[in-house]
């Protein structure tokens, strides 16, 4: 059975795919020590392994560029729980097409494939079975800090869109409320992890807090370069999104969820927050005719 020219093109793919695999594998295990590290040099020769039995199919090597240190910076920031999880969607993604390539191999090669596919849907329980990564430990108070203030200051910025056209009074008052608000946030985070227990209460609080002042501070910006209400306005609802669909990424990559599921669910308290806030603004503004002090 020969194959076709499509098909020796996919088998490239996969080749090339599973060297890379290879490669990230064999970098992360140079980042860690102990049990970790040697699981991660048995992926590493369990995904060489599987490269051979693709570069037996194409016939002959293949080549990829090995991870540089911008990798290993990103590993070092986003931690091993969040990049094995994106590692271990990229394997479950080879699964699926691997399955869907069996039938066009010549039978004789179909067992191999069939052991490289159980052994991509392995490496899960093997990695994340007990990893402690102090990022995921306080995930929750991130996202704690994050959303409210999203929602929050998105909110109040509404308001002041029906009852201002002074972006300077605008982006003030979101500083002088996300200040306070961010230092109530982490008091409460901090009396939530004293009763909970499992975590610290100066790490959470600080988490908490950090994550909704600085949030504060980067939807405040466009209110400072600009004059427009409309502009800043649409700029900050755009940074809000996209400092949603930052954190539910890896959330959602953390926790082996839809990314997508989380994201609608993120931006709809968003809007939520948007629409309600305007509409107090606008009535608030036509009550006590404050777009006149504009």
């Amino acid at each position: 059975m020969k194959l076709s020219e499509e098909d020796l093109r996919k088998a490239r793919e996969f080749c090339e795919d599973e060297l890379s695999s290879y490669m990230l594998y064999l970098a992360l295990a140079q980042q860690e020590r102990g049990k970790l590290a040697e699981q991660l040099r048995q992926a590493a020769e369990q995904e060489r392994g599987h490269y051979e039995f693709w570069r037996s199919v194409v016939g002959s090597d293949c080549s990829v560029r090995p991870p540089g240190r911008a990798f290993r910076i990103l590993y070092r920031v986003f931690g091993p729980v969040f990049t094995l999880q994106a590692l271990e969607r990229r394997e479950r993604r080879a699964a699926e097409e691997y399955r869907a390539f069996r039938d066009r191999l010549p039978e004789e090669m179909r067992p191999a494939l069939d052991r490289i596919i159980a052994d991509e849907e392995s490496h899960e329980s093997d990695f994340l079975k007990g990893l402690e990564d102090v990022r995921v430990r306080y995930l929750g108070f991130v996202a704690l800090g994050i959303a409210d203030a999203i929602t929050e200051l998105m909110g109040v910025y509404a308001g002041f869109l029906g009852a201002t056209m002074r972006t300077l009074v605008v982006g003030l008052a979101g500083l002088l409320v996300g200040l306070p608000a961010a230092v109530s946030m982490a008091a409460a985070a901090y009396l939530q992890a004293r009763q909970e227990g499992h975590v610290s209460p100066g790490m959470s609080a600080l988490a908490t807090g950090l994550s909704y002042f600085l949030v504060a501070l980067v939807l405040a910006v466009p209110y400072f370069l600009t004059r427009n209400i409309v502009i800043a306005m649409t700029a900050s609802v755009l940074l809000g999104v996209a400092a949603l669909a930052a954190f539910h990424f890896y959330s959602s990559t953390v926790n082996g969820v839809s990314f997508r599921r989380e994201l609608a669910i993120g931006l709809a308290i968003l809007l939520a927050a948007v629409a309600v806030g305007l509409l107090f603004g606008e009535l608030i503004g036509m009550a006590f005719h404050l777009r006149v002090l504009a």
